[in-house]
């Protein structure tokens, strides 16, 4: 049985290049076939083109960047939300360096000149097929792992923790991911990134029975730092109709999109809170060394442990605001809860401070003890090894190619 065609299409005004990749493709690349061509400037791209884009669902994309490089990076985002299998070969211009780490990060994993040069193409078509036939086109994507961030005493810093750890996560590993503000009343994550969202979480309940990967991009704010945003809602009252199962498909839906699905849930163990902890891998119980958080800690235990079952790895205990001179010290934290610091978060009001008022989360700038202890937390959450000195995590093979510019990144 001949196995089934790669979909192609090529997005490009340009017409001797369209025409040449179709003669590239018909002479020498078997099982590619190119179902469609896009012949519009990026700024030009319409309904139209999109919705035929959708039912071909092409498989391959062809992306000329010679007139609009960050435009064309853009909709390469664009098209892998939408289809996260997607991949991509651009042509154009030369690039430099954090340009082309965004590209990456678009999911376009072959750059060429332009015109390119026929073995230059076939060489990277043929790393790119191989890929795309590794998996089945019905296959699913594993599911991400959802952490959810959760405190039972508000002023804790748990969504300053939510999103630096999402945003850090990101720049780590290169991977998807979904910062959710689940606390639907007064949540506050947008403010900490500096955007405004358009849609929120109850839009998608709203429209959640004809969800799909389309559907779901239009709904999610992309931050500058790369990481998704899915808000809380505008108004407090919009939250009274979020029901714990309409909150739980979401979140299984949502990792099946993301490889990370960063949570900030709610004071209080609302329907919403406790649908994250119920689909969460990891629980990271927040709080900080005084007796009111410490006596909320205690009461909110039992519960914790009936909804995941007693002694249960995925709750994890993080101390924030930490100082080694504080009264209560980490022992006596472990005998009055019964469970030991996973992580301290060290305190460093003046960085985190202003990292709230100018909405630029205070890893982007890495300096602060609060940030290297973060880095640290996150690293280890992603699975990654830290180097001897134990300040810089290992990053993602692909990223260490543009290791000077990331580590400028990194250090703001």
């Amino acid at each position: 049985m001949e196995p089934q065609s790669i979909r192609s299409v090529v997005v490009s005004p340009d017409a001797e290049f369209r025409a040449g990749l179709r003669a590239a493709l018909q002479e020498g690349v078997r099982g590619v076939s190119n179902v469609m061509e896009i012949a519009l400037p990026y700024d030009q791209i319409g309904t139209a083109e999109l919705s035929t884009l959708r039912e071909r669902d092409p498989e391959l994309v062809f992306l000329d960047l010679e007139d609009d490089p960050a435009l064309g990076v853009r909709f390469a985002h664009f098209l892998a939300d939408a289809n996260p299998r997607r991949r991509f070969v651009a042509v154009g211009p030369q690039m430099g360096q954090e340009m082309l780490l965004e590209a990456m990060r678009a999911g376009i994993s072959e750059y060429l000149p332009k015109p390119p040069p026929r073995e230059m193409l076939y060489a990277a078509l043929e790393r790119v097929t191989r890929k795309l036939a590794v998996a089945p086109g019905d296959a699913r994507r594993a599911p991400g792992e959802l952490i959810a961030v959760f405190s039972p005493k508000g002023g804790t810093g748990c969504t300053t923790v939510a999103t630096n750890l999402a945003v850090h996560l990101h720049r780590l590993t290169g991977k998807r991911t979904l910062l959710v503000d689940l606390d639907l009343e007064l949540g506050e994550v947008a403010v900490f990134l500096g955007v405004q969202p358009r849609f929120s979480f109850m839009d998608m309940i709203r429209n959640f029975h004809r969800m799909d990967a389309d559907l779901l991009a239009s709904y999610i704010e992309r931050d500058e730092t790369g990481v998704h945003l899915l808000s809380a809602p505008f108004h407090p009252e919009a939250a009274e109709s979020a029901g714990a199962d309409a909150i739980r498909r979401i979140l299984h839906f949502l990792k099946q999109h993301y490889d990370y699905v960063v949570v900030d849930t709610s004071k209080s163990f609302s329907a919403p809170t406790l649908a994250a902890f119920e689909q969460a891998e990891r629980i990271l119980l927040l709080s900080t060394v005084d007796l009111p958080s410490l006596r909320n800690l205690k009461r909110c235990m039992p519960v914790l442990e009936r909804v995941t079952g007693a002694g249960s790895d995925r709750v994890r205990l993080v101390v924030n605001r930490y100082r080694a001179d504080d009264p209560i010290s980490l022992d006596e934290v472990r005998e009055t809860i019964g469970m030991a610091a996973y992580r301290t978060l060290a305190n460093d009001y003046e960085a985190v401070s202003r990292s709230i008022n100018t909405g630029r989360p205070a890893v982007l700038d890495g300096r602060s003890p609060f940030c290297r202890d973060l880095m640290a937390m996150g690293a280890e959450i992603a699975g990654l090894t830290p180097q001897k000195n134990g300040k810089h995590p290992r990053l993602n093979p692909l990223l260490k190619l543009f290791g000077s510019k990331q580590e400028a990144l990194a250090h703001g």
